[in-house]
């Protein structure tokens, strides 16, 4: 068994065939499949979607591309849709200095109050980060999320411990396929349990697709890349993976 614990299945490629995509996946062993929202309005197809499939979760959060956007009751907002039953995290929030598609300050503030709020309800928070590890930390530390995943991870070692160290883990994508990047070496310097698999579909399609619309059911090349970097079967880390996302996620088994 496999979980993708960052999708974006809303996405019009991925939402017009979507009965062949939640097929194709179980097909090939990926059973759960986590959508993310970005704002109020893919949140909320993020939760249909998730009523639509029993295998599919649901999280509510902006995205710090979209922080700019936030209404003044955005939190209370994202507070009521948090409370169904399919919802099990926070987010995407984060920062992204990269694009800067909002104000960094803006950033800032936006992903204080969702780290806030996660702690409130007691659910995870799933994290944006695109060059900004500084910034990053430096808020982790002031609000320290209880259940926190950086996701898509491309930051080097140092980073992947300090953020460790705070008790957040990680996710890897598609990258790790790639060739040399920083998730060879931040993947042999950690534990198994420390990181979760995910797509972030439909973008960053591994290899041998990449390139194609990506979607969960290529969870399974990354799970074998990994396998083959840090030298283990592709069974223990689907093994150790799916628990870790069970866990964190407090998702039915």
């Amino acid at each position: 068994m496999l979980i993708d614990t960052h999708a974006h299945l809303y996405y019009p490629d991925l939402k017009s065939q979507l009965d062949d995509v939640i097929f194709r996946a179980s097909e090939v062993g990926v059973e759960q499949i986590i959508c993310v929202g970005t704002d109020l309005d893919s949140s909320k197809k993020s939760i249909a979607i998730a009523e639509k499939y029993p295998t599919v979760f649901a999280t509510v959060g902006v995205h710090p591309h979209d922080a700019k956007d936030v209404s003044a009751d955005f939190i209370e907002e994202l507070r009521k849709l948090a409370a169904h039953e399919k919802v099990v995290a926070i987010g995407e929030m984060g920062l992204d200095f990269f694009r800067n598609l909002s104000p960094p300050d803006v950033q800032s503030v936006v992903f204080r109050q969702q780290l806030e709020l996660a702690n409130e309800l007691d659910i995870p928070a799933v994290i944006h980060n695109r060059d900004a590890d500084e910034a990053l930390l430096a808020i982790l530390k002031e609000v320290t999320p209880k259940r926190g995943v950086v996701h898509c991870f491309s930051s080097g070692v140092e980073t992947a411990r300090s953020i460790l160290d705070l008790g957040v883990i990680i996710s890897f994508t598609g990258t790790v396929t790639f060739g040399k990047n920083h998730n060879e070496s931040v993947l042999k310097a950690i534990d198994l349990e420390d990181f979760m698999l995910e797509t972030d579909c439909p973008f960053l399609a591994p290899i041998p697709n990449r390139g194609k619309l990506n979607e969960p059911a290529n969870i399974p090349h990354i799970a074998q890349q990994i396998a083959e970097i840090i030298g283990v079967s592709v069974e223990e880390v689907a093994e150790k993976t799916t628990r870790t996302a069970q866990q964190f996620f407090r998702l039915p088994r």
